[in-house]
C-alpha cells in the first residue's frame, strides 16, 4: 500500500506536461488494444448470428462438417442465394470466388461475366467455420453504402444547334479515352467490405488515385475508431474481400448496379 502512495506522490510532483504525455500514452495504448481486439469481437458477432437462430441450428446436420462435405455445403448455400436473388427484377451482383468471376445477373440470368485478375480474402473470412459461412451467404446480402472514384452516370450537356450548318461545325464525339482510374468499395451487411481495384496502374495518375483512395479509407476508419473509443463503444472490424479486375469491366459493373444492390458471394 505504501508503494502505491509513493507512486501517487511521485506522479503528483511531475510537471503537468509530463503528466499529459503519460496520459496520452496510456490512452493511445488502450485505443490500440481495443482496435487489436476488434476482429475477435467480429468473430463473436458472427457466432451470435448462428447461435441465436435455433431453427437454423436444428436444420444444420453435424455431418456437414466432414471435409468431403464442405464444398457441397458451400455450393448448396450459393445456389440457395442465387434462387433468392432471382426474385429481384433489377440487375444484381454475383461474386463467385470459386471460379474467380464477378457477374451481373437479372432474374437469374447472367448478362455480364468478368474473370478477375486476382483476389484476396481477410483471414477472418478464410478461417470462418462452415456453419457460419452457410448461414451468412445462403441469401443475398445488401449493400449499405458505396464509395468509388468512378463517375456513376457520365453525362455531357450540349446546346442544341440552330440549323444543320451549326450542327456540322459543332460536331462532337465523346472521348472514351478520358476516364478516371477505377476503385470501388461496397460496404455490405455484417460489416463486410468488398473492394474492387483496376488490375493495372500504369500511370502516375493511377498510382496517385489508388493511394488517395486507400488513404481516405484509412482516415475514415481511424476517425471512427477514435469516436467509438471516446464514446465507450465497441470497436468495429470490417473483414474485406479485395478483387482486381480489368478497368473497363469494373466501370461497366459499377455503373450497372442499382441504388439498392443485392450481392451473392461464394467464398
Amino acid at each position: 500500500m505504501q508503494k502505491f502512495r509513493d507512486l501517487a506522490f511521485s506522479i503528483n510532483r511531475l510537471d503537468w506536461k509530463i503528466k499529459a504525455l503519460y496520459l496520452f500514452i496510456v490512452l493511445l495504448f488502450i485505443l490500440l488494444a481495443s482496435i487489436a481486439l476488434a476482429p475477435m469481437h467480429k468473430m463473436h458477432e458472427f457466432e451470435g448470428l448462428v447461435n441465436t437462430d435455433s431453427l437454423y441450428l436444428e436444420k444444420y446436420d453435424p455431418v456437414f462438417n466432414q471435409p468431403e462435405m464442405r464444398q457441397l455445403v458451400k455450393e448448396k448455400a450459393y445456389k440457395e442465394a442465387l434462387l433468392k436473388l432471382a426474385e429481384s427484377d433489377s440487375i444484381q451482383l454475383v461474386i463467385n470466388l470459386t471460379d474467380s468471376t464477378v457477374n451481373l445477373s437479372i432474374k437469374g440470368v447472367v448478362i455480364h461475366r468478368t474473370k478477375v485478375a486476382s483476389f484476396d480474402r481477410d483471414k477472418l473470412l478464410n478461417g470462418m467455420p462452415l456453419i457460419q459461412q452457410a448461414k451468412l451467404f445462403s441469401r443475398p446480402v445488401t449493400v449499405q453504402s458505396q464509395v468509388a472514384t468512378i463517375v456513376k452516370e457520365p453525362v455531357v450537356v450540349r446546346q442544341a444547334p440552330k440549323d444543320t450548318l451549326e450542327a456540322a461545325l459543332n460536331a462532337w464525339q465523346p472521348d472514351t479515352l478520358i476516364q478516371n482510374p477505377a476503385f470501388l468499395i461496397l460496404s455490405l451487411e455484417h460489416g463486410i467490405h468488398v473492394i474492387f481495384e483496376q488490375a493495372a496502374n500504369p500511370t502516375l495518375q493511377d498510382k496517385w488515385t489508388r493511394f488517395a483512395f486507400y488513404n481516405r479509407l484509412i482516415i475514415r476508419g481511424s476517425v471512427q475508431a477514435v469516436y467509438r473509443f471516446f464514446t465507450f463503444r465497441k470497436q468495429d472490424y470490417h473483414p474485406a474481400i479485395t478483387i482486381k479486375m480489368p478497368v473497363d469491366d469494373l466501370r461497366a459493373i459499377y455503373r450497372a448496379l442499382p441504388d439498392h444492390t443485392l450481392v451473392v458471394i461464394n467464398l
